[in-house]
């Protein structure tokens, strides 16, 4: 797997240039940094721009992920550096 990985990584980066493939990593990362309980109940759904557009179950996780979207920014940043993900938009 890491290998198909690895050559989807070098496809995009050659196609779309770096910010692009950080933006794609991120994007794939969606699960990872937000845990498993808001994983189940929302979807990444795609980046324009440095911003995430991720769909949510109702609108009162909705509501959590407004409050908890600071934290969750600063750990896009911690991992995939400042700018990559500058916001995130819920829907």
């Amino acid at each position: 797997m890491k290998k198909i990985t690895s050559a989807v990584d070098r496809i995009v980066a050659r196609i779309a240039g770096k910010q692009a493939i950080e933006e794609y990593r991120a994007f794939r990362s969606w699960n990872e940094i937000v845990g498993e309980g808001i994983a189940n109940v929302s979807v990444p759904q795609k980046v324009i721009n440095g911003i995430l557009y991720v769909s949510v179950k109702n609108s009162s996780w909705r509501q959590e992920l407004i409050m908890q979207k600071p934290m969750i920014l600063e750990k896009f940043a911690s991992r995939f550096g400042q700018g990559i993900i500058r916001d995130i938009r819920l829907q």
